[in-house]
């Protein structure tokens, strides 16, 4: 349960957003994974050049994390403008 949404299956939209983020950002965190864990530098080159897969995978998987973290809080928010409240205990 996350902000009073529990969800009935695996199947949730949310759920595979947040799976991908996952594999993502473990794919560029485990060591040698990318070649800016050997040579640091290279994450100021710009997404656009050529070879920067691991720069797009991090852009894309901060965005998948974004998401995340504002489908719950919509939820909310919307609930609060439709007055609506759910017993949680």
């Amino acid at each position: 349960m996350m902000y009073g949404f529990a969800p009935a299956s695996l199947e949730v939209p949310i759920i595979h957003i947040a799976d991908e983020g996952i594999q993502l950002g473990a794919s560029l965190m485990e060591p040698g994974g990318t070649f800016i864990n050997i040579l640091p530098f290279l994450r100021y080159i710009p997404a656009w050049l050529p070879g920067a897969t691991a720069k797009k995978t991090a852009i894309r998987a901060r965005a998948l994390t974004e998401e995340v973290k504002r489908v719950p809080i919509d939820r909310v928010r919307a609930a609060m403008v439709g007055n609506v409240s759910r017993q949680f205990f």
